[in-house]
């Protein structure tokens, strides 16, 4: 929110918050006026300090008010469709099926073409597994034997016997050959695998794709028997792509592939079928939606504490609490109304959802009449509540309720400037943002 200046909010929001600025201004000049200063000595100490402390805690809220309504408003405009730096414009390429493929990346320009994905086998690695021992077996013989890839090879040599003299068991022997083999340079990862007892060594090569292979050679394998066979042969990636009724097919060594959209990469899952097309970033609506209640719940509850200060407080909570949506359409959101009329979002709900439903999701959030309007119109309307209002049931407007604008004293005056400006303005005394007022009590105080 710009101060003295034009906001995208429009006039009266400016006005608003300039009202409380003015305020802050005059009270805090009031108290610096030596000529209001030594009037104090003839009213009770005690009740200028009362006065004062309740002109002040009016000032704070009034501050605290528009700050709140400006922090929804915010939040509501990163939502709105009219934003184009927005959320609802920060466009990401989406899957509709992210078992079979995903896709990360954002559109620089707007791209409504869809591609049906056709994902017949994904690029593997070899993987090669011994035959299995019980794990807390005593080992038989030692290891020793070589992992090559074609570049590189590492020679796995492990024996039976603890520094200590103690035996090692057959797990024990399949950890430390893991070891040797993932610390050398050989494209290979080797790990253990255990279950129900069992446990195994198994390799798997670094890349994917026909012909990224590994042997394994020599006469010692021990406890990972059985090692030196394949598993999982390395293999290609085959998928189709269809746009514009054109089906084109492709083979690839990796799963990591771009289709279509620049600056777009797809990381291919397993066999199946899915549509990459261009939407909003579920992630950052989801955040900004996720802002959105935060802001409300913040408003409504400051609305709620201060509920007795002025009838406009009331006007305004009763205001923001109603219309802001259907049930249903909540729902579809993530969102749901609690008992106290806070909101509670569940992000998971909302992107299941979406997923399910992107233009209905989309409507309901920025469309016309959508949550993120709702919200900005019940921020801005609350933004042009004349502070008068609001404040009509305070402590300080209530001590000063029989003091005319004609008849204000010096002491009543600097310990509510509010008197004071009523004096030069014909709206009220809380009228702070009738400029031409505020330059005369300004002038006057010099």
């Amino acid at each position: 929110m710009a101060i003295s200046g034009i906001s995208s909010y429009g006039l009266n929001s400016i006005y608003g918050y300039q009202s409380s600025i003015n305020s802050l201004r005059l009270s805090q000049a009031l108290s610096r006026n030596p000529k209001l200063n030594q009037s104090y000595s003839s009213s009770s100490t005690s009740s200028l300090t009362s006065r004062r402390a309740a002109a002040n805690a009016d000032i704070s809220f009034v501050k605290e008010y528009s700050s709140k309504m400006t922090d929804l408003m915010n939040a509501a405009n990163e939502l709105k469709s009219s934003n184009k730096n927005g959320a609802m414009s920060d466009l990401a390429i989406t899957s509709t099926n992210n078992g079979v493929a995903t896709a990360s990346g954002k559109l620089l320009v707007k791209n409504d073409k869809e591609y049906k994905l056709d994902v017949t086998q994904v690029a593997q690695a070899q993987v090669n597994a011994s035959e299995g021992v019980k794990a807390s077996d005593y080992a038989k013989s030692a290891m020793n034997f070589t992992v090559g890839d074609g570049k590189n090879s590492v020679n796995v040599s492990v024996g039976t016997v603890k520094a200590n003299g103690g035996s090692k068991t057959n797990v024990q022997m399949l950890k430390e050959a893991a070891d040797q083999i993932n610390k050398s340079k050989v494209g290979v990862t080797a790990s253990v695998v255990e279950k129900d007892g069992v446990a195994s060594l198994q390799l798997e090569g670094k890349e994917t794709g026909e012909g990224k292979n590994f042997t394994v050679s020599g006469d010692k394998l021990g406890a990972a028997a059985g090692v030196e066979n394949v598993k999982t042969e390395s293999a290609n990636a085959k998928y189709s792509v269809t746009a514009d009724g054109r089906t084109t097919e492709y083979e690839t060594d990796t799963n990591k592939v771009s289709i279509g959209y620049y600056g777009v990469s797809v990381e291919l899952k397993k066999a199946g079928e899915t549509t990459l097309k261009a939407g909003v970033d579920s992630g950052n609506v989801a955040s900004a939606l996720g802002d959105l209640v935060d802001a409300y719940n913040s408003a409504v509850k400051f609305l709620n504490d201060n509920y007795d200060r002025g009838s406009g407080v009331g006007r305004q909570l009763r205001n923001m609490i109603s219309g802001i949506g259907s049930e249903q359409s909540l729902k579809q959101l993530g969102i749901t109304v609690n008992k106290d009329a806070t909101l509670s979002f569940s992000k998971s709900k909302f992107e299941a959802n979406n997923q399910k439903n992107p233009s209905l999701t989309k409507e309901l959030i920025s469309g016309m009449g959508g949550v993120a309007d709702r919200m900005f119109n019940k921020a801005s309307s609350a933004m042009n509540v004349s502070s008068s209002s609001l404040l009509n049931g305070s402590s300080s407007q209530k001590s000063f309720s029989g003091t005319s604008s004609s008849s204000a004293s010096l002491n009543s005056m600097a310990t509510n400037p509010y008197s004071a400006l009523g004096m030069f303005s014909k709206g009220g005394a809380y009228n702070m943002s009738n400029y031409y007022a505020v330059g005369m009590m300004m002038n006057y105080l010099i």
